[in-house]
């Protein structure tokens, strides 16, 4: 295609060199591991075989000058390296066009006929016409071919650098077929030394047009893959029989909610995109949480929280299963939601029943050991006073035997009530056993312990409940105070306000006694025998652990029962009295 009038001016040559160098720098931004790659590399090498064609051309020329007796070797030379060129430029053409390389047989059939064709011309008939046609020829035939397969490439998506090519190699080849016929200004070698180079440069120019044309036709795929994904996903989450949205993880903005998501969170579907996920939470160090571990983990499997409608004030409990997906070119959470409200309350019912009195609802003598023993370790540390209150409702069996159980009942339930109004949130009231409950004050001492014990007892003397018959049914209560002056031990702590008690309905209930640690040397020096005795006539029906007033005389009428050999312990003497009423001790 070229002239070698390039080789007689070094300043052509080496523009022809750069243009070359261009080409080969463009075929590394082809499409890789296609056929076109390679298709595209041979064309380059036939570029460089036009080249080195041109390059013999000069110098036969220079030989024919000096009437060298090798011209026609050159020649020879010349003419194969067209031919290789034409065969390069085919190969090129059938790896764009057909995605394959065409058949050795065919090859090697073009080539042995056109070797026969140069050794017939050159050295038997000796025709310089046919050299002089075979010399454009063999490339023009290539760039037809190679024209051709560019244009079939036109109906792509994205056809601009094929289009381009297409145009390059055809102008090529009419450039070579005006030569063939030569015409005037196309023989004159030094006026279109430019030619090659500037096909060569726009071959490169259309080589990385080609391979923008494959980056936006990758995209173009990448964007309908993600459509079809993300329409597959929406299917998924419609159909769904859990509620699940999908929201930015950025901004937190839902992007889709299905419509169980829709009916349980209480929002309109066309109102969805205007709430974010955390608008539902109630907690929001739960929110926290569940943020927390997702950047951690990337996904959260059974993560309980408790959530609320924008119209609704009651909660209710929801599972969560969420993770990190991409959606629309952007990071987005997954999360689909399970209704365990009954279950929550279940567990809260069975908690309860656990913790708490069934009849007074207070908390039961376990949780409030328990607790107490918490609260005394967190005082300790602060260094700040706490007390213990033991309650007793005064003449309680007289209650039961006089009006029954059932107004017996509403006297404990009444108790409880008074006290858990009377005292501070964070002050533990539980019920201990029987008719006897015990509280637990947080940073007071024990002569403030005994002005809260006396409201109380006030309180709790003013309480009228009414029997069936209507008849009113008033009562006392005697308190006894301990504090953590006296110990820091949780039982020794109730043992010592049980004393307390005690001494107070000695002396005559509905009155508050102060245990002092003065009273600890006395305390501790009763002696072991009376220990034993008193565990030896000690009956478990007695034991302050059951949470049910328990009567021996349950089911007998008040007029049937008399004054027999009942006896009860005396706790101060440590000995069985007969004929003395069980209730005068209490």
């Amino acid at each position: 295609m070229g002239s070698f009038g390039i080789f007689n001016n070094g300043g052509y040559m080496i523009i022809n060199l750069l243009a070359l160098l261009l080409l080969f720098l463009s075929c590394f931004y082809t499409e890789k591991g296609s056929r076109i790659k390679l298709g595209i590399w041979l064309l380059l090498l036939a570029m460089i075989t036009d080249f080195a064609a041109g390059w013999i051309e000069s110098e036969a020329a220079i030989m024919y000058a000096q009437g060298s007796k090798y011209y026609t070797y050159m020649l020879y030379a010349e003419l194969s390296l067209f031919l290789a060129e034409m065969l390069l430029l085919s190969v090129a053409a059938s790896l764009i066009l057909l995605n394959k390389i065409p058949s050795f047989m065919i090859i090697g059939g073009v080539a042995g006929f056109a070797v026969v064709c140069i050794v017939y011309f050159l050295f038997i008939s000796q025709n310089g016409d046919a050299v002089f046609q075979m010399r454009y020829i063999f490339p023009m035939v290539g760039f037809i071919y190679l024209a051709a397969s560019f244009w079939s490439k036109l109906t792509q998506r994205y056809a601009s650098g094929y289009i381009f090519a297409a145009i390059i190699a055809s102008s090529s080849a009419v450039f070579l077929l005006l030569r063939l016929i030569r015409l005037p200004w196309t023989t004159d070698d030094a006026n279109i030394w430019y030619i090659p180079a500037i096909a060569n440069i726009l071959f490169a120019l259309s080589i990385i047009a080609m391979r923008i044309n494959f980056l936006n036709s990758k995209l173009d795929d990448s964007k309908q893959e993600i459509e079809k994904n993300n329409q597959r996903l929406q299917n998924i989450v419609k159909s769904s029989p859990f509620p699940i949205i999908i929201s930015k993880l950025s901004d937190d903005k839902i992007i889709m909610a299905n419509n169980n998501a829709i009916k349980l969170f209480g929002i309109l579907p066309q109102e969805a995109e205007r709430y974010r996920l955390k608008d539902f939470f109630v907690d929001i160090e739960n929110r926290r949480l569940l943020t927390e571990r997702l950047e951690r983990e990337r996904q959260v499997q059974d993560f309980e929280i408790l959530v609320k409608t924008p119209t609704g004030d009651t909660p209710f409990w929801l599972l969560a299963s969420a993770n990190i997906i991409d959606y629309n070119n952007d990071v987005a959470l997954y999360a689909a939601f399970q209704d365990i409200t009954s279950r929550k309350n279940r567990e809260m019912l069975l908690k309860n029943q656990a913790v708490r009195d069934p009849l007074t609802s207070l908390y039961n003598r376990r949780y409030f050991e328990e607790e107490v023993f918490n609260r005394i370790l967190c005082a300790k540390t602060a260094h700040e006073d706490y007390s213990v209150l033991m309650i007793d409702a005064d003449h309680f069996k007289r209650v039961n035997d006089t009006y029954g159980h059932k107004v017996g009942d509403k006297v404990l339930i009444e108790l409880a009530s008074t006290a858990e109004k009377a005292l501070r949130e964070n002050d533990i009231v539980a019920r201990y056993g029987g008719e006897e409950f015990v509280i637990f004050l947080d940073k007071v001492n024990a002569d403030k312990a005994k002005i809260v014990a006396e409201r109380l007892r006030e309180s709790m003397a003013a309480i009228v409940v009414y029997s069936d018959e209507g008849e009113e049914v008033r009562f006392t209560v005697s308190i006894g105070v301990s504090s953590s002056e006296v110990s820091d031990n949780v039982e020794t702590l109730i043992k010592t306000a049980d004393e307390a008690l005690y001494r107070a309905k000695q002396t005559g209930r509905n009155r508050v006694e102060i245990f002092r640690p003065t009273d600890l040397q006395k305390f501790n020096d009763i002696s072991a025998a009376e220990r034993k005795m008193e565990t030896q006539n000690h009956h478990p029906i007695f034991d302050k652990e059951d949470n049910q007033e328990i009567s021996l005389l349950d089911g007998i009428p008040s007029n049937q029962i008399q004054e027999t050999d009942v006896k009860i312990e005396d706790k101060s003497a440590g000995m069985m009295l007969p004929g003395v009423d069980t209730d005068d001790l209490r």
